[in-house]
C-alpha cells in the first residue's frame, strides 16, 4: 500500500483554517459569544507568545461546550462545503487527483478540528483524516479536547494507533508546509515542501539527502 500524507492549512489551503472557522461558528451559534470574550485573554497571551498553539487550541475547544453532536457536525459540514473551496490552492486539488488516479491511499493529518476537517477530506476524496479531537458526553461537547492537538510529534502518534510506522515508509509521499510537521513527513520516503518559510528552507538545504522537495503551490 502507498500512502500520500497531507496536512491542511498552508498545504491544502492557504492559510490557518480555525479563524475562518470561529467566524463562521460564531455566526451559527451567537450564543457561543460569552466563550470568544472568555478567550481574549488567551489569545493575547499567544500572540505575544507566552503561551503555546497546544495551550491556545485547548481554551479555543470551549466555543463549542454545551451544543449537540448532532449541531456540531452540521456547522462543521457547511462549513467545509460553503467556505473552504474559495481557500483551495489550486496546485494542491491537482496533485491530490493525480495521487489518486495512481492509487495511492490519501490520509489528511491536521492540528485542525476533526469536526470540520474530516468533511473537507471527505469532499476531497480523503481514505481517512485525524485531526484534533473534541470530547463529547451525552451527546454533546464537552467544551473539552478529546487526547491531544494533533500537531507536531503527536501526529506521529495519532499515525501509531492506525498501525502505520516509518519504517513502512518506501514509495509513500507527504506534503506540508511547515518544520513542526516533520515527524509525519518522517513517515514518507518522499517529503513535499510545500511553499516552505525560510526556517524550514534552511532546515531543508542542511538535510537535502532526505527526501525533500519544494514546490510553489498557487
Amino acid at each position: 500500500m502507498r500512502i500520500a500524507f497531507f496536512d491542511l492549512d498552508k498545504t491544502i489551503i492557504k492559510k490557518d483554517s480555525i479563524v475562518p472557522f470561529m467566524i463562521f461558528y460564531l455566526k451559527k451559534n451567537p450564543k457561543s459569544v460569552i466563550y470568544y470574550i472568555k478567550l481574549i485573554p488567551y489569545l493575547i497571551l499567544f500572540f505575544l507568545k507566552i503561551i503555546d498553539n497546544n495551550k491556545i487550541k485547548y481554551k479555543i475547544a470551549s466555543i463549542f461546550k454545551n451544543i449537540t453532536i448532532e449541531f456540531g457536525e452540521q456547522i462543521g459540514k457547511e462549513f467545509a462545503d460553503s467556505i473552504i473551496p474559495n481557500l483551495y490552492f489550486k496546485d494542491a486539488l491537482e496533485e491530490i487527483k493525480k495521487l489518486k488516479s495512481q492509487k495511492y491511499t490519501l490520509i489528511m493529518i491536521t492540528a485542525s478540528f476533526e469536526l470540520y476537517a474530516k468533511f473537507i477530506a471527505k469532499n476531497l476524496g480523503f481514505d481517512k483524516c485525524m485531526g484534533t479531537e473534541l470530547w463529547t458526553f451525552r451527546g454533546k461537547f464537552t467544551g473539552y479536547m478529546y487526547g491531544k492537538n494533533c500537531y507536531g510529534a503527536a501526529k506521529r502518534y495519532r499515525l501509531f494507533t492506525e498501525h502505520i510506522f516509518p519504517n513502512h515508509k518506501h514509495k509513500n509521499i507527504a506534503y506540508s508546509d511547515s518544520i513542526s510537521d516533520l515527524p509525519m513527513l518522517n513517515f514518507a520516503e518522499t517529503k513535499i515542501c510545500v511553499n516552505p518559510n525560510n526556517k524550514f528552507k534552511k532546515y531543508i538545504l542542511k538535510n537535502n539527502n532526505e527526501g525533500f522537495l519544494t514546490v510553489k503551490w498557487r
